[in-house]
């Protein structure tokens, strides 16, 4: 009998019944989300979907593009954790620029290769994210290049996806409601035929896609910025032009202040706040003693923070020219990192340096680096200042409220070892260590120099957790930054000497 009634009237619109039963399984088995990533192409309820989204939004020719769309929306709608990362609405917001005509399909494409880099990138630290990032930032030269662009890179570096914000929200908002319509019209078709548990599914959908509205005004800004933070990490390593992307880049990295608009942008480069690049590295800030305009612009000392003021060398306060660009007064971060390489006396080309030390105002800021020639050139550290040997990586405590002075490191060259040049770059702090910190320090290095194996030590003042450790390097010591070798070199020769607290404060960043 059941036979008998399908086929004496008409399915709804304007199927035959075994095509209306074929439909609704498809479509059934679509909603309940049983495809995996992507829609499958062969599921005709799928191409359905897909080509109805196509046909509402104008200029959209990229189906592929449209079906991930969809799944990742559906993915949101589905997963409560997944509306509340940020990155699950940055892979959305990748795809949604198929929906934005003339660029919107390039921009996807560099957007995807962001996307990739920088999840790879999460993984490693110091010199080896930096050499990831290169190579995103290559990749997507590369890419720029295949599909026809003259200057790909001048037009990447003027690439800022907070320009296109409003844009992404107002075709999300309209995909939403051609989602939102085809789940209508799915319901209109099968009428009362449609099973309870697939309507109750439909509903579901409905309410979640209401849902995202709702959540997409927060998380597609939280996305945008993140997104705009990791392609300007990238164009960093892009060298064009006056390079002023890079700059930003490492005044944000230095300093954590975010530069979110071409308007903040314009403001830092007006007000000469952005680290200044030479031919070769980062321009040292001048800082006449007397003459307070040479130095206003990025530099004033804060009641409560370490003063860079207090002790001029030769009419110039050194250590503010230690910084490029601007230096800001902040405290520092829980789960920051600072590090200070020391070392024991000894010889470089000829040069006898006294011992270094674990404590003191001079830091490096976050993860240590990875190799001699990494601290030797981005932390500009001189051989005349500092030898090698050994680490020592300080953690901020939660609860913490260390005061620093920070910003990126400036370029040095040598003067009691003529003939090295160190570019700088990385960011860095100067804090106010107090003498029993110091004192601390220094005993647990002693041990550490003793035995040879690391060894962890917390300042019961700040709650500042530390780890002292040998390098194990080889090569630290008068081999990176010359062109032409002084002479003989003593390379890592040193005699381990008392490890007396000297008296003087150096303005070397690790020393």
């Amino acid at each position: 009998m059941g036979n008998t009634t399908a086929t004496s009237g008409s399915a709804p619109g304007g199927l035959s019944w075994s095509r209306f039963k074929a439909w609704s399984v498809e479509s059934g088995q679509w909603l309940w989300g049983t495809a995996q990533g992507a829609f499958n192409e062969k599921a005709t309820f799928s191409q359905i979907v897909v080509d109805a989204v196509i046909g509402m939004i104008p200029l959209v020719g990229d189906a592929t593009a449209v079906r991930d769309l969809i799944a990742v929306v559906i993915g949101l709608i589905e997963s409560p954790e997944k509306r509340e990362k940020v990155w699950e609405w940055v892979l959305l917001v990748v795809l949604l620029f198929a929906l934005i005509p003339v660029f919107g399909g390039v921009i996807k494409g560099v957007g995807r290769i962001i996307v990739k880099v920088a999840k790879e990138a999460e993984a490693l630290v110091g010199a080896a994210k930096a050499a990831k990032l290169q190579e995103g930032a290559r990749e997507i030269i590369a890419f720029l290049n295949r599909i026809g662009f003259k200057d790909a890179e001048k037009w990447f570096l003027a690439l800022r996806i907070a320009d296109y914000q409003a844009k992404l929200l107002e075709r999300f908002n309209k995909l939403m409601e051609v989602l939102n319509g085809v789940l209508v019209q799915i319901q209109r078709k099968a009428g009362n035929l449609m099973p309870a548990s697939l309507n109750d599914r439909i509903e579901t959908l409905k309410a979640g896609v209401a849902t995202l509205k709702q959540l997409a005004p927060d998380m597609l800004v939280k996305a945008v910025k993140e997104l705009d933070q990791k392609l300007r990490e990238m164009q960093a390593y892009v060298h064009s032009g006056g390079e002023t992307t890079s700059r930003v880049a490492a005044h944000e990295v230095a300093t954590g202040e975010r530069v979110v608009t071409r308007a903040d942008e314009a403001r830092l480069i007006e007000d000469g706040a952005l680290p200044a690049r030479t031919a070769n590295g980062w321009r040292k800030n001048e800082a006449i003693v007397g003459q307070p305009e040479t130095y206003e612009g990025v530099y004033k000392h804060e009641p409560g923070y370490p003063d860079l003021t207090k002790y001029p060398r030769n009419d110039h306060y050194v250590q503010i020219e230690a910084f490029s660009g601007k230096i800001v007064n902040r405290p520092l971060k829980p789960g920051e990192q600072i590090y200070r390489f020391f070392g024991p006396e000894g010889v470089t080309h000829r040069y006898k340096l006294d011992e270094s030390h674990p404590g003191g105002g001079w830091w490096g800021l976050g993860s240590p680096p990875k190799t001699a020639k990494e601290w030797r050139e981005k932390a500009a550290v001189l051989d005349e200042w500092n030898r090698d040997g050994y680490l020592v990586v300080g953690t901020v405590p939660a609860d913490s409220n260390i005061k620093a002075a920070v910003g990126t490191i400036s370029e040095q060259s040598g003067k009691n070892i003529p003939g090295q040049y160190l570019p700088g770059g990385n960011p860095q702090a100067v804090i106010d260590m107090d003498i029993a910190a110091k004192g601390g320090l220094a005993n647990v290095a002693k041990e550490v120099i003793a035995s040879g194996k690391a060894k962890p030590w917390k300042d019961p003042v700040t709650g500042m957790t530390f780890e002292i450790k040998p390098t194990g390097w080889t090569d630290a010591n008068g081999i990176h930054g010359y062109i032409n070798m002084p002479g003989a070199a003593s390379v890592q020769t040193a005699r381990l000497g008392s490890r007396e607290m000297a008296t003087k404060e150096n303005r070397e960043v690790t020393k």
